[in-house]
């Protein structure tokens, strides 16, 4: 490429690059800068330099404690119930009368939009007129205040977790399963392999990749959980079902308005994604499963 076709390229791409440093990297430095001040919105007189103060206080926080437990909470079971889900449905409905129609219906959840999904469970988990209630008393069984307890409350948002990200799952599963090579299939079925056996020891070997690929990407997403939070439970019964991320918006932007607090939960939230991400990856040994690293 010509110098001048390089300048007229580099014009080109410039805008783009502009927008991506002012609307991210400018953002993600500001966060990071804000996060060793004491800036408090409600009030007067802060934004001072503290250092490393509130990194101190936040393991000092029980209400910091509270949502790691329970982000913690998400990832151990919902993520691997999703997972389990995902792949027994795309599993199952292989092959099945209406397989397109029950792919459809499988995800429906998935495009149902947080704010509507949230809105609905809540009147699904309603005390009185709740239809979850109501089914439990056919059975003569008391009804549960869902939101009212700790327990309950973080059962009702792993179901609807679960609910609205097993479609997710099923669908990636779903598609790699359409995509395995044939040959070795149609091998597998000549040496006797059928069913369960094949699925079992050929189709589920070369889904591996795809199935670490897709536990880090809720892995991932789960450290974000807000939107389910926020229009279910916000946080309560106290702080039973307050993720990470939730408990930051809480005390930057909802309740207290401290910046730089916030700011902190926002950083240590990335550090320990990147942690968490960096280490399931060599667990896994992700990159010599998908090929990006020569044995």
């Amino acid at each position: 490429m010509h110098r001048n076709q390089k300048k007229v390229a580099l014009m080109l791409v410039l805008p783009a690059i502009v927008l991506f440093l002012v609307m991210t990297i400018y953002p993600f430095v500001y966060m990071i800068y804000t996060s060793l001040t004491n800036l408090d919105l409600s009030k007067v007189g802060t934004g001072q330099f503290i250092g490393l103060k509130n990194y101190i206080e936040i393991f000092q926080d029980p209400l910091a404690r509270s949502s790691i437990g329970f982000t913690v909470m998400l990832v151990v079971i919902a993520v691997p119930v999703e997972i389990l889900l995902g792949l027994g449905l795309s599993y199952l409905i292989r092959g099945l009368v209406g397989e397109k129609i029950m792919r459809s219906l499988l995800l429906i959840p998935m495009m149902v939009p947080a704010a509507v999904g949230g809105f609905g469970w809540k009147m699904l988990y309603n005390f009185m007129f709740g239809p979850i209630n109501y089914f439990l008393s056919l059975f003569g069984l008391q009804p549960i205040a869902w939101f009212g307890q700790s327990n309950y409350a973080q059962l009702a948002i792993l179901i609807i977790d679960i609910w609205q990200w097993t479609p997710f799952v099923f669908l990636i599963i779903y598609a790699a399963l359409q995509a395995l090579p044939k040959d070795i299939i149609d091998a597998g079925k000549v040496d006797g392999a059928n069913g369960w056996r094949l699925f079992l020891h050929i189709e589920l070997p070369l889904l591996r990749p795809i199935l670490y690929v897709t536990l880090l990407l809720r892995v991932i997403d789960v450290l974000k959980t807000f939107d389910i939070i926020y229009m279910t439970t916000y946080g309560g019964p106290g702080s039973a079902t307050s993720t990470w991320s939730f408990y930051a918006y809480k005390v930057g932007v909802s309740y207290g308005w401290n910046i730089g607090y916030g700011s902190a939960l926002s950083v240590i939230l990335l550090i320990v994604s990147i942690l968490l991400v960096n280490t399931l990856m060599k667990l896994l040994n992700l990159g010599k499963e998908l090929g990006l690293v020569k044995e």
